[in-house]
């Protein structure tokens, strides 16, 4: 690879940085607007708390979420692009990331509350969310399709992969439930803000560490007049040799 070269999860790690604070600062921005009385969407603190309040739509925070997920895509496409193997799987996985980024920017999966509201009576549990319930069940195909690719990849980036999603579907299902369970019983209180940031956190947490998961297939390499970039995501095996192409730039 040579001394000028590395892998692009270097700069991918830098996303956990915000992923890990935007809950702190939307609760500390939430606590002064509190403590200050800024109920008024014109007032300076209200204005800057739903800036960066990561469970509203339409601002700074979904912004980020909605990058992460195209950064997936891209990522998921390029190896698409440059890898021999699986190439229909990684444009699966790619256009599953491009619909997540569009539901964090539009807010889509809100719309399944009318199949959930449908399936809801069929479980032993009144799930206050029934989104829910088709979500999981999208959740399950989606794994299904991409359980393959994933286990033909290098361990390390396999292991991140199964955990970025174990991260993400915990905040996205169980915790949303938890918090949809809260929004019952008491409205949208301090306790429910406190449960749906959590939420939020684990899934930037969890896309975020799939960024840096398929980040780390990819060798960039500096060259005299350009840049090389070669994919390095599946196992070795014998016969394999040379069966992935660098892109020259």
């Amino acid at each position: 690879m040579g001394v000028a070269g590395y892998r692009l999860s270097r700069a991918a790690r830098w996303l956990l940085l915000p992923a890990l604070l935007l809950a702190p600062l939307s609760g500390i921005l939430y606590a002064v607007v509190r403590a200050t009385e800024s109920y008024e969407p014109d007032q300076g603190w209200n204005l800057l708390w739903t800036a960066f309040d990561i469970g509203s739509e339409g601002n700074v925070a979904v912004w980020f979420a909605a990058t992460l997920w195209l950064l997936v895509g891209a990522l998921a496409a390029l190896a698409a692009l440059t890898s021999d193997r699986f190439r229909i799987s990684w444009w699966v996985f790619a256009a599953v990331a491009f619909a997540a980024s569009a539901d964090e920017a539009a807010q889509l999966h809100e719309r399944l509350f009318f199949v959930g509201d449908h399936l809801a009576p069929l479980l032993p549990i009144d799930l206050y969310y029934s989104w829910v319930i088709p979500g999981t069940v999208i959740a399950l195909v989606v794994a299904a399709l991409l359980l393959r690719l994933v286990l033909a990849l290098r361990t390390r980036v396999t292991i991140g992969l199964i955990c970025s999603a174990v991260v993400f579907l915990l905040g996205a299902l169980v915790i949303e439930s938890i918090s949809g369970f809260v929004e019952r019983d008491q409205g949208r209180s301090d306790l429910y803000v406190a449960v749906m940031y959590v939420e939020e956190t684990f899934e930037l947490v969890g896309v975020t560490w799939a960024v840096i998961a398929l980040a780390s297939m990819f060798h960039l390499t500096r060259r005299s007049g350009g840049l090389t970039l070669a994919f390095d995501g599946f196992s070795a095996a014998p016969d394999e040799t040379g069966q992935n192409r660098p892109l020259a730039g």
